[in-house]
């Protein structure tokens, strides 16, 4: 997702390293936060951040008048669906509402397809075609919610061309030579990072809120990480997947501590290069992509200039399916679920047994 540039803004830095963000136009203090200038880069795109913002600005300017897309755009950021929502995809979103704001004035009533691409379109102009495609995402969702509330009768932005094509080899497949080269060189702050995603194949917004208490003693499979995922996790419950030697070696290192202490069972699994939780997904990607930036990385790994924590994900998946596992059997380790699939039958017990069966397997000799 493009940063959309946030505007009316007063940043300043005290000389303990403190930043206050406040809203220019009234003095209000939406941000106070101690951290590097790229953290602090990360927290204003951040969804909670926004939403602040959001609201200092709304009360500020205007309330919507009813019947307006701006006060549509209003109940849909305060409903149940939009709250439900992971951080990102709210951060995400929120960023779409803030360019929306442009066409609050509109009168719901009057908006037609035609005005749907119109914003699609300079969506693409300022932003680029994937951002564009959540404008068609959140437009379709906030007349959605107003269809059901009765305010409309029909959505606009059904049947909307999508501009965004993705790339085949984004999130590629990594290497053999390129995990083991990439491993052995990254800093200690990634090393959980990459090997969770590598070894068991969680999303980057799991492995960023994992604690100890998530890694677990199982009967049948030695080790597990078990935590319910933010992405289907009200339909999937919680995902047990077991741990091969590869990545139990990396924590039962850290989980031993420094041999006096070990961490509490509520402290993160992976912390960042100061030794804190990462504030957001975000914050964990941008530690990879400054250390893929490293001329140490650059030379070591020629090839991986495009390499993602996504594409581990991916290789996990993969390796799985060249093991023999079957489409179904790979998509419970992942916690996806089946393009038909709607209904909550048992689901927890029937993904514990394939967890289980998958790790039998791979511990057998499989495991690559």
């Amino acid at each position: 997702m493009p940063r959309v540039k946030i505007k009316g803004l007063n940043i300043r830095r005290n000389s303990a390293g403190k930043w206050y963000v406040s809203l220019r136009a009234t003095g209000k203090l939406l941000l106070a936060v101690k951290c590097d200038r790229a953290e602090l880069d990360i927290q204003l795109q951040g969804a909670d951040f926004l939403h602040a913002y959001a609201t200092a600005e709304r009360k500020r300017v205007r309330e919507y008048a009813t019947g307006t897309f701006g006060a549509l755009a209003e109940r849909y950021r305060s409903s149940r669906a939009f709250l439900a929502l992971a951080d990102r995809t709210r951060s995400d979103y929120l960023k779409v509402l803030l360019f929306l704001d442009r066409c609050a004035d509109y009168r719901a009533e009057d908006i037609e397809t035609s005005d749907v691409v119109e914003m699609r379109d300079l969506a693409a102009a300022e932003s680029g075609d994937k951002f564009s495609d959540f404008v068609i995402a959140v437009m379709s969702n906030v007349f959605r919610d107003a269809i059901e509330a009765g305010l409309m009768k029909s959505n606009p932005a059904s049947g909307v061309r999508r501009l965004y094509k993705a790339n085949d080899a984004a999130n590629r497949r990594w290497t053999d030579a390129e995990w083991q080269t990439a491993f052995a060189l990254a800093p200690a702050h990634l090393r959980a990072v990459l090997a969770i995603a590598k070894h068991c194949g969680l999303r980057g917004q799991d492995i960023a809120v994992l604690t100890w208490e998530n890694y677990r003693d199982d009967p049948e499979m030695g080790k597990v990480l078990a935590f319910v995922p933010r992405k289907n996790g009200d339909k999937v419950g919680e995902l047990t997947i077991g741990v091969p030697d590869q990545l139990r070696s990396v924590l039962d290192a850290m989980k031993a501590g420094d041999g006096v202490v070990q961490p509490a069972s509520n402290a993160p699994i992976c912390r960042n290069s100061l030794g804190k939780k990462y504030p957001t997904e975000n914050a964990m990607r941008k530690a990879w992509q400054d250390f893929k930036a490293s001329d140490d990385y650059k030379a070591a790994v020629p090839t991986g200039a495009d390499l993602t924590l996504h594409g581990l994900r991916v290789t996990f998946s993969s390796e799985l399916r060249e093991q023999g596992f079957s489409d179904r059997e790979v998509a419970d380790m992942l916690g996806d679920l089946s393009e038909g699939m709607g209904k909550r039958y048992s689901r927890g017990a029937e993904m514990r047994k394939t967890s289980v069966r998958v790790h039998q397997r791979r511990v057998g000799g499989n495991a690559s």
